[in-house]
């Protein structure tokens, strides 16, 4: 990607309740991965969503005169500090893994993030313990000096290599407003995964809390959609019940993708506890004939691939609607 930003923002020239002068249009490649709630497929949804990208990108579309880049690019930023999406979807070797302290440098600093290259294309932030009681000090911090703004720290590390990644996700931790809004700060659109039961739904609704919040500073910040997941696939009276309790937490800003990311254990065991492999990278060896994977590889990774191209298309149609308003 050869979009050129300017080398950071600097929030200590601002006033402190002025608004920052942001680049916001050359950021539409930014996702952001959110709910308050543990255990909602933030970090499955992330990682899955970023190799489905990075695919599609490297391997064009042929059938219509799309041409795939093998220079493409993609960026994920894990802050989590269990480091799930570090350790166990890419399996970032020790050496790679500084367990979150580079993210905790660059917010204290305002310095540059430093990624690390995990694929063929595919640049990682690492999290982990590092970010479990640090960040907050830094925060408030950040926030006597600049206020609401200080919510745009993390787009500060971010702007000067942002323009190198045709896209870019950030995993976000549950319960923990302060990173957030950090990573609301820094993105574009939010997609909030979400189980049907009654404790992941009402993440939603606090994610929806930081997302208003952070839209004071990011006023483009916008809510991309909601997407079921590990749910049963005929479960239709039990998503109708769901899709009702989040149209009355979003009220407008309610949008369910279409597709639901379907609920498999034998999917999960096998990408968690056999190979430290993102579902994506299965896919890849049953396709090369591994028949050691369960079918129901093909299944979930079909359900992946609609979500990547139904979050293709509606980002680019709210962009336009944007741009045009």
């Amino acid at each position: 990607m050869s979009l050129v930003l300017p080398g950071s923002i600097v929030l200590s020239k601002y006033d402190k309740y002025s608004p920052v002068d942001v680049p916001w249009e050359d950021l539409w490649h930014i996702f952001v991965i959110a709910n308050d709630k543990g255990g909602a497929g933030k970090t499955s949804v992330t990682a899955n969503l970023a190799l489905m990208l990075l695919k599609k990108l490297q391997t064009g579309d042929p059938a219509n005169g799309v041409p795939g880049d093998p220079d493409a690019r993609v960026l994920v930023i894990d802050l989590n500090a269990q480091g799930n999406l570090t350790v166990h979807e890419f399996g970032a070797s020790d050496e790679l893994n500084d367990h979150g302290r580079g993210i905790l440098l660059a917010l204290k600093d305002g310095t540059p993030l430093k990624p690390v290259t995990v694929r063929a294309g595919l640049d990682l932030v690492p999290g982990g313990s590092e970010l479990k009681e640090d960040v907050t000090p830094i925060y408030n911090r950040l926030m006597q000096s600049f206020t609401l703004n200080a919510d745009l720290r993390l787009l500060q590390c971010l702007l000067p290599i942002a323009g190198d990644y045709d896209y870019i996700i950030i995993d976000t931790p549950p319960e923990n407003p302060t990173l957030q809004r950090l990573a609301m700060g820094a993105g574009r659109w939010v997609i909030s995964p979400a189980k049907t039961d009654r404790g992941s739904l009402d993440g939603v609704l606090e994610m929806k809390n930081q997302f208003e919040t952070t839209r004071e500073v990011n006023p483009l910040l916008t809510l991309l959609g909601v997407v079921l997941f590990a749910t049963g696939r005929k479960a239709k009276l039990i998503h109708a019940k769901a899709e009702e309790r989040l149209r009355t937490i979003l009220g407008s800003a309610y949008y369910k993708f279409p597709t639901n990311i379907g609920h498999s254990e034998a999917v999960a065991q096998e990408s968690r506890d056999i190979d430290s492999e993102p579902l994506v990278a299965l896919f890849d060896r049953s396709e090369r004939g591994d028949a050691s994977l369960p079918e129901t590889v093909r299944t979930v990774h079909d359900d992946y691939l609609k979500l990547t191209d139904q979050v293709i298309a509606r980002s680019a149609a709210l962009k336009k609607i944007i741009e045009e308003s």
